[in-house]
């Protein structure tokens, strides 16, 4: 019985680990059952024909909407490095944000939207890939129901989830540098630049045409300041018991020590008579409370002064 016990545990802690391990390795280049790309970014260039699994989630906070986008010649032409004229490029940022303010409006009609990114590769899986972030996952599924089926463009608008949920790990860190060796065809994300002050005023714009957006917001930050001050308040309240415990030990310890100091300052003091007296109630004393008794000196007793015999010679 006792070795079925024991290969029953290590089957347990085999089971754990292994666990651990695949819950560590999920979604990286280690996997080899799920593909990363499709993971972090929620497009892969192999498509259906990638030998790992592309697991789309039944809900998310975030849809994609591939190619929707279409990016003028002079912003594809940049995008591969050749040298486009100044006047085209002003004309590809205005053709953009007219697309990102249009699409952003219309998003908006579905639930108050988080984040909304468009791909700037040229790759065939991320050419013009439109990505919205809702913060509700029952406003992403309004959104994805709306939009399927509908045209945009001429073209037909197929929306689905998307497992991306963070931004800062899908996009390109290089390209945000300047330093992106692969150019559009980087499997990370390019995201198209949109300037502060206009994505400041679509969000304004936003909070303007729906109200409740403006109380979900409202109501949102109050619950994180109060998370936030619970556990300020938490930790401010370890520190001070911390410190009291520290401060009652301090006292304790100097307590004790002036008392031992005020009993060996009233022990010399005193006669040796007095001393002995002292020494056994001190004794006494610690027998009573289940003490130790205290180690007496080692030194023998003095001996009691005689009377000073009476000169002879007087």
């Amino acid at each position: 019985r006792r070795c079925v016990q024991e290969t029953d545990q290590r089957r347990v802690h085999g089971d754990i680990a292994m666990a651990e391990k695949l819950a560590r390795i999920f979604g990286t280049e280690e996997d080899k059952v799920n593909c990363p790309f499709y993971y972090k970014i929620g497009a892969c260039r192999h498509g259906d024909r990638c030998t790992r699994l592309h697991n789309k989630p039944l809900l998310s906070q975030t849809i994609i909407i591939p190619h929707m986008y279409e990016n003028p010649p002079a912003a594809v032409a940049f995008s591969e490095g050749t040298k486009v004229p100044e006047e085209a490029l002003k004309e590809a940022v205005r053709h953009f944000e007219d697309f990102y303010e249009e699409v952003f409006i219309e998003m908006c009609k579905y639930g108050e939207l988080e984040e909304m990114s468009v791909c700037d590769n040229v790759g065939d899986h991320l050419m013009g890939n439109v990505y919205a972030k809702y913060y509700r996952e029952e406003d992403a599924k309004s959104a994805l129901t709306a939009l399927n089926g509908r045209y945009y463009a001429g073209r037909i608008i197929h929306c689905e989830y998307s497992p991306v949920t963070d931004f800062h790990v899908a996009r390109c860190r290089q390209y945000d540098d300047g330093t992106c060796t692969r150019g559009g065809y980087c499997n990370y994300m390019h995201l198209k630049h949109v300037s502060r002050t206009f994505k400041k005023s679509l969000f304004r714009q936003m909070y303007d045409d729906f109200p409740e957006y403006r109380r979900r917001r409202g109501q949102r930050m109050k619950d994180m300041n109060r998370r936030s001050r619970s556990k300020s308040k938490k930790n401010h309240r370890h520190s001070k018991k911390s410190r009291s415990r520290h401060n009652s030990r301090s006292k304790s310890h100097s307590k004790s020590h002036s008392r031992s100091r005020s009993k060996e300052h009233n022990l010399f003091k005193k006669s040796s008579e007095e001393r002995r007296a002292m020494i056994a109630s001190w004794a006494k004393e610690d027998e009573e409370k289940g003490k130790a008794k205290p180690e007496v000196s080692a030194n023998p007793p003095e001996k009691p002064l005689e009377a000073e015999k009476p000169n002879q010679h007087q």
